[in-house]
């Protein structure tokens, strides 16, 4: 029974760990993005972004799901495994990595319009988008 009992606390104590780490969406940061592409810039650039560091960033449209995106590009997701991308229509979710490696995250509104670039990773001096008139946010390449 002790040793059942201590399996037990130790998996739990594992798992507690496991989503301690867990990103959560930075409402500051979410709110100065929606400002951004909702201005009548012409060119709303990302990479000015500079209130802490990172180096590429990668969107992700409602309903991806983050094993297969993990999967697909080989990188460590598992500090969003608790984000709901997967179940909502209502945000894109922009995952700012430091080389490689998730480190802050935004939930932003599909009503600042949608990226036409979703699933990619992109260099932040290559982070600049440009409103299509059909009002869609794509990269300028």
């Amino acid at each position: 029974m002790k040793k059942t009992i201590g399996s037990t606390l130790l998996f739990l104590s594992l798992m507690a760990c496991h989503y301690s780490n867990q990103l959560r969406s930075d409402r500051l940061l979410t709110e100065k993005i929606e400002a951004e592409f909702s201005s009548k810039k012409n060119i709303n650039d990302l990479g000015k972004i500079d209130d802490f560091e990172w180096t590429e960033l990668l969107i992700l449209a409602p309903y991806t799901s983050i094993d297969a995106v993990e999967s697909e590009l080989d990188l460590d997701l598992e500090s969003l495994a608790k984000n709901n991308i997967e179940y909502l229509d209502s945000i894109y979710l922009l995952v700012f990595l430091n080389q490689r490696k998730p480190v802050k995250i935004a939930e932003v509104s599909i009503r600042i319009g949608s990226f036409t670039n979703p699933g990619q990773i992109i260099a932040r001096n290559r982070a600049q988008f440009t409103k299509t008139q059909s009002g869609s946010n794509q990269l300028i390449e």
